[in-house]
């Protein structure tokens, strides 16, 4: 019965090139490997310095180098085994089906390298950011090609696979360079709105931190509701400063409208029940 090789090389075949294999061919093919040592060492410093003039992260660098020098590698033995006389054709064809097989078992593995590399290239996020996921927020630490490093506001370290954040909705907070803040504020109708307008504005007057000319605070109505008036302060500030003025925006706000005499209104009701008001 005829067997079949799955491997794609024929040992027989192979057997027959190692009886044709010479001295001249031994010396041929050794020559062959030194030049070609030397070839991909040259390349690869070219394309080390080549890669450091572009706006490439660390990692990505690595991770090109890497895979090139591979490649190269597997094309010198390649040529050295075609140069001894080895079969080629089969060589490549046993290549190729290793590289299936790996590939089919790896398939998440290769789903997040292609995604970290997408990340890398296209900027989405750069380690510093505060950024927004489906799954996570925080700060990123660093991006790898298997996950992004985020560190939470508590001081946790997350680790999120990168085809999770290409194929995600990201919220980058630190992407531009000022950042809004709103405080909300609820006041009973007996305040005028001029009154409570002014609390408001004293309140942002004595913050450092704020941006002026078009986009200086302002006070808006945003809603005029059963239990009262709704208003909001709206600022803006540089985005590493949005927490420190939104922490103490919310402080100022409260002492400007005590010093005023204007209370916080909640969500209490009025219910009069059998003529008396609870």
């Amino acid at each position: 019965m005829d067997t079949v090789d799955v491997t794609g090389i024929d040992a027989q075949e192979v057997m027959l090139a190692l009886d044709r294999v010479t001295f001249d061919g031994l010396v041929g093919a050794g020559v062959l490997l030194l030049l070609g040592l030397v070839v991909i060492r040259v390349v690869m410093q070219i394309l080390r310095r080549v890669m450091a003039r572009l706006p490439f992260d660390g990692t990505l660098t690595s991770f090109l180098s890497s895979g090139t020098k591979i490649v190269l590698y597997i094309v010198l033995g390649t040529m050295v085994a075609d140069k001894l006389g080895f079969p080629v054709t089969s060589l490549v064809a046993l290549l190729s089906l290793f590289a299936l097989a790996i590939s089919l078992s790896v398939q998440n593995v290769l789903a997040n390298v292609v995604s970290g590399v997408v990340i890398l290239t296209s900027k989405l996020f750069v380690a510093g950011d505060y950024i927004e996921t489906d799954t996570a927020a925080g700060t990123v630490q660093s991006i790898n090609l298997m996950h992004t490093h985020m560190v939470t506001p508590d001081n946790k370290v997350v680790l999120v696979p990168n085809s999770e954040l290409s194929a995600g909705k990201i919220t980058n907070y630190s992407a531009n360079a000022l950042r809004r803040v709103d405080i909300p504020v609820r006041v009973g109708y007996e305040y005028g709105n001029a009154r409570v307008t002014a609390a408001l504005m004293r309140a942002a007057q004595g913050m450092p931190d704020l941006e002026q000319g078009e986009k200086a605070p302002q006070v808006l109505i945003s809603e005029y509701g059963e239990t009262g008036v709704k208003f909001i302060l709206r600022v803006w500030t540089p985005t590493a400063r949005y927490w420190d003025v939104y922490y103490a925006l919310m402080s100022a706000v409260r002492e400007a409208l005590e010093e005023d005499g204007i209370p916080l209104t909640y969500g209490a009701q009025r219910v009069e029940i059998g003529g008396c008001e609870r």
